[in-house]
């Protein structure tokens, strides 16, 4: 099983240190992009090959981000790589997850390190859905939990760093089966479920971002189940807004972004507000897109189109202070 997983970008009203791109077939990307706070720019020099669906994290203990996996042109990867804000480096562990496309992970600012759940994972057929647990230390990955019972197989979940922890969303067994949309937190040992029914529709590929200003979590669109369709189609691109706070959820008004399934977010520093980017649009005939919403608390605005291309799939993470960096993806398009 392959799938199509979220696009990540940033704020719309941005400038590009770039010369026009070569023609290009639509395909895997293997282009890296830094956000600075105030624009976009391309980076030279080889790194990860071609790829979608990879995991990224910043890792302020070594001051570098941390990308695993994705699908490549040969199939799911293990690899990790290594940006430290102007190179790529090959990094060489002595342990690693298997092969895998489509996991989630984030920094753990209470045991400094970088946590890894889930994904789809190579083997001889469609693959098998992980629900294991990684920590990556900024030398080697240790096995944290070879299975949680409660949170069970996911893939496409979205994780992020939530003040002094990490919180899990979404997700499911597959692209348009099992699918979730509860919560849960890591305490080094095991994941705790933090929210209570009602809860949204279940998704996998949602924008997800941490809101520190009211300590919430935001959640927008991503993919849905599609009853008409089999286990392994895509699911149906979803337009909805949550907000989880104290363990409730609310849903959010305000007419948005369309209809966008594997899309992605970031949370922006000043003026405070939740940006969702990228991903694939519409359900009869999705396509990338580099349309770039935002959501200040109350409603949508649609900025200027994002400067990286169109592209799904794409691996995207902010530092501490809110800078970004974008890796990859794809625009081939859904039909």
């Amino acid at each position: 099983m392959l799938i199509v997983m979220a696009a990540c970008g940033g704020p719309g009203n941005a400038t590009v240190n770039q010369s026009s791109p070569s023609s290009r077939a639509p395909g895997l990307r293997a282009d890296t992009w830094t956000w600075d706070g105030a624009a976009w720019h391309a980076a030279a020099g080889a790194g990860p090959s071609p790829r979608y669906a990879a995991a990224l994290a910043y890792d302020p203990q070594h001051k570098t981000y941390v990308l695993f996996g994705g699908q490549t042109g040969k199939g799911s990867s293990d690899e990790t790589w290594l940006w430290d804000g102007h190179k790529w480096t090959a990094a060489n562990p002595s342990h690693r997850p298997s092969a895998r496309q489509a996991p989630a992970m984030a920094y753990d600012p209470e045991r400094k390190d970088v946590v890894l759940y889930g994904g789809l994972v190579q083997d001889k057929g469609e693959g098998t859905t992980a629900a294991d647990t990684w920590g990556w230390d900024g030398t080697d990955w240790t096995v944290l939990s070879d299975y949680s019972a409660v949170m069970g197989q996911r893939l496409g979940a979205r994780m992020v760093t939530a003040g002094s922890r990490v919180i899990l969303f979404g997700g499911g067994i597959g692209t348009n089966y099992g699918l979730y949309g509860n919560a849960f937190a890591w305490d080094g040992r095991a994941w705790t479920s933090i929210d209570r029914e009602p809860q949204p529709p279940g998704r996998y590929g949602a924008a997800v971002a941490w809101n520190p200003d009211d300590s919430s979590l935001i959640v927008f669109g991503g993919n849905g189940m599609n009853p008409n369709t089999g286990i392994g189609a895509s699911g149906l691109a979803l337009a909805d807004t949550w907000s989880l706070k104290g363990g409730g959820w609310t849903r959010l008004g305000s007419t948005g972004p369309p209809a966008t399934g594997q899309v992605n977010a970031m949370w922006q520093t000043k003026p405070g507000r939740f940006l969702v980017m990228f991903g694939v649009a519409g359900n009869q005939c999705p396509s990338p897109t580099n349309a770039v919403w935002a959501w200040d608390g109350s409603a949508w605005s649609q900025l200027a189109s994002a400067a990286p291309p169109p592209r799904w799939g794409a691996a995207l993470a902010q530092d501490v202070d809110g800078a970004a960096l974008l890796f990859g993806g794809s625009d081939e398009p859904g039909c």
